[in-house]
């Protein structure tokens, strides 16, 4: 029976689902009460179904009226409209079942003026039982620099959202002295994207003339450096800022104020990096301070998240990919999933599907879909799901007949939705046009299909990346994805020499690509074990051409050290270069080599002394092999006449009994 009625329900839902009418509705009309007087602190009144209370509001001004927060409690199924003082409906200005039959409205002012809160019982009744309202002003909570908004820059397009100076206050920091700062800012921080470039621009919203200024800084409570200030480069006397030679990973800080401060109100703003790593829409956003981790979905209803990296791959190379996923909390209610998803639909990087069991993966075509679904949708036309989280594979958008699975995702629980970060592991072999699917360590599913054949028709480079919804029910969904699949190597290593010279160690490297590299951290180890950091060298960032770096270990250890370089990129990842080694146990004052004349202007022949028995070799400056000899004890020489030498600095490595030297060989016109 209990699963008959379970049936039913669910039957019921779809069909709301599919038919769905909104029953409910703004309502207006109403009794006095009389006023009431928002503060910034939470108060309560007591208010019947089917009164209103008027209270003055300033524009842009944000105002919340709740019956389960701040105090406020309800018997009944309560509404809450507002209205203006003659009564109309405020568009939009309206709330429901917020929390359970509970009401809660978060109001911004689109004018300074006398409005009314109407309550009613659902729908639009009148009940004489007193029911506690909560109600305050909100001071706007990025109102100082130290609260600041983030914003993210990876959007492949201006995503503009909306925000208020209503009661914002002066900041402290100093005047920009520029597009009339007059006070009563708000603040928004980001970070400087890998481009080097950013794109900050606004529109009107109750503010029509707006200015900015940015800022870079260590923190918010550092010293800040301006670095652009606009009050009408964008549409209307709205300000828009076009960064450029930015470094990548700093902190920036954006002040927001109206133009002489003559209005209060609302605006919108957006950023933009010009060449993103990846592309988000829906609601997909960076969680701030995780390095590179994406809230696919907020805990809301019928929310749809989308991120493509905007590099593609080749489907013809294989690869073995690993990211982290976290599907909420909420397990009995929870919904809806996330997918990995392979495509070439026409909508490239802004492709993003449909909310609830479709996971924003479908309907899209041209698609290959590995889903990681969170809700048993196995009711009337849904007859594909388990009532296990579970794992599938769906191609072209069609997310109701899996070409493999459902299956259990994880081997050791049926729920997946407990908050915890689960590995997911999947691997490509083209040669066997095979996909394995792990989750937290074990092969959970296994599909063969040529997909470049028979979904990209014969195409092999595809965007590829993640979706995710929710539906009737809710969580909150996240990624983090790690270095995606195709992307670009961080960095394309040239050079790596390490050099005894003058009793310090000298380092030499060189890059000939870098993408969104931050630094490289210099490691020293007694052992070729454990390893320990030195110091650190700022990397270019981002480059297309031979960079040149070098450090000095001015204290070497005393025998052998083994030096490594730990690439770090903007977003925390990081790859190490191959280990080099230097021995110090020689005595300086008693070198085993003697090499002569240096520098030297004949390439016909080169003197070395020898203390015992040794193998040389000579590179150049891009780390080119182009000499190598054995040498016994004693006096010898070789000859470079026929190895094009040019004027420049060449480095020598000498292999011996007692340990590896090295050194620079110069050679003048």
């Amino acid at each position: 029976m209990v699963t008959f009625l379970r049936l039913a329900v669910i039957s019921i839902l779809l069909l709301l689902t599919c038919f769905f009418v909104d029953l409910k509705a703004q309502c207006s009309g109403g009794t006095s009460f009389g006023t009431i007087t928002p503060t910034a602190s939470w108060q309560t009144q007591c208010i019947q179904g089917g009164q209103y209370a008027s209270f003055a509001a300033t524009q842009g001004t944000t105002y919340t009226f709740s019956f389960c927060q701040g105090g406020g409690s309800a018997t009944f199924d309560t509404q809450i409209s507002i209205l203006d003082n003659a009564g109309v409906n405020v568009a939009g200005a309206y709330n429901d079942d917020y929390c359970g039959t509970g009401s809660h409205l978060v109001f911004i002012a689109p004018a300074t003026t006398t409005y009314r809160v109407y309550i009613t019982q659902y729908n639009c009744l009148t009940n004489a039982t007193c029911q506690t309202m909560a109600y305050q002003f909100q001071v706007p909570a990025n109102d100082n620099i130290c609260s600041a908004t983030y914003i993210y820059s990876n959007a492949c397009s201006l995503n503009y959202r909306t925000y208020t100076t209503g009661l914002a206050t002066n900041s402290p920091q100093a005047n920009p002295g520029c597009a009339s700062y007059n006070g009563r800012d708000v603040w928004f921080s980001t970070k400087a994207p890998a481009s080097g470039q950013l794109q900050i621009a606004s529109t009107a919203g109750s503010i029509t003339n707006g200015a900015m200024a940015v800022y870079r800084g260590a923190s918010c409570s550092a010293a800040l450096t301006l670095l652009g200030c606009d009050d009408d480069n964008g549409p209307g006397l709205m300000p828009e800022l076009n960064l450029t030679g930015l470094t990548p990973g700093d902190s920036l800080f954006i002040r927001y104020w109206a133009f002489n401060n003559a209005q209060v109100g609302t605006f919108n703003i957006a950023l933009r990096d010009p060449a993103p790593y990846y592309c988000m829409s829906g609601q997909a956003s960076e969680i701030n301070g995780t390095g590179n981790c994406i809230q696919m979905t907020p805990n809301k209803q019928a929310q749809i998240g989308c991120m493509w990296n905007t590099t593609q791959i080749n489907m013809a190379s294989a690869f073995d990919y690993s990211f982290t996923v976290n599907m909420g909390t909420n397990d009995g209610n929870g919904a809806d999933g996330m997918a990995f998803v392979l495509q070439n639909n026409p909508a490239g990087l802004n492709a993003c599907g449909n909310s609830g069991y479709q996971l924003a993966a479908g309907p899209l075509n041209n698609t290959f879909i590995i889903e990681f679904d969170t809700f048993n949708n196995n009711a009337g036309a849904y007859t594909s799901d388990i009532a296990e989280d579970h794992i599938a594979i769906n191609v072209n958008g069609n997310m109701n007949a899996p070409v493999a699975g459902p299956v259990q995702a994880s081997a050791s629980n049926t729920n997946i939705e407990d908050g915890a970060n689960h590995t997911v592991r999947i691997i490509w072999n083209p040669g066997t046009t095979t996909f394995n699917v792990y989750f937290d360590g074990s092969l959970r599913l296994t599909y063969n299909n040529n997909i470049i054949a028979s979904v990209f028709a014969g195409n092999p480079n595809v965007f590829w990346g993640f979706t995710s919804s929710t539906g009737l029910y809710t969580n909150t969904q996240s990624l983090c994805p790690g270095t995606l699949p195709g992307a670009p190597a961080p960095v394309t290593w040239g050079r790596f020499d390490v050099y005894m010279i003058n009793q310090k160690v000298n380092l030499f490297w060189s890059t000939h690509t870098e993408d969104n590299t931050a630094a490289f951290i210099v490691e020293r180890s007694a052992d070729g074990r454990t390893y320990a950091e030195l110091g650190s060298v700022e990397a270019k960032g981002n480059s297309k051409t031979t960079i040149n770096y070098e450090y000095e270990d001015e204290a070497p250890l005393p025998k052998t050290s083994y030096y490594r370089l730990k690439q770090l990129d903007i977003n925390g990842d990081y790859a190490y270069s191959v280990v080099r080694v230097v021995n110090n146990s020689a005595n300086p004052s008693d070198p085993i080599y003697h090499l002569y004349p240096n520098p030297s202007s004949s390439y016909s022949e080169v003197n070395i002394e020898l203390f015992e028995k040794a193998f040389v070799k000579i590179y150049d400056n891009a780390n080119v092999l182009i000499h190598q000899q054995s040498f016994q004890e004693g006096k010898g020489s070789f000859n470079l006449s026929d190895k094009h030498i040019t004027p420049g600095i060449y480095y020598v490595m000498i292999q011996s009994e007692s340990g590896v030297y090295y050194t620079k060989l110069i050679f003048s016109n």
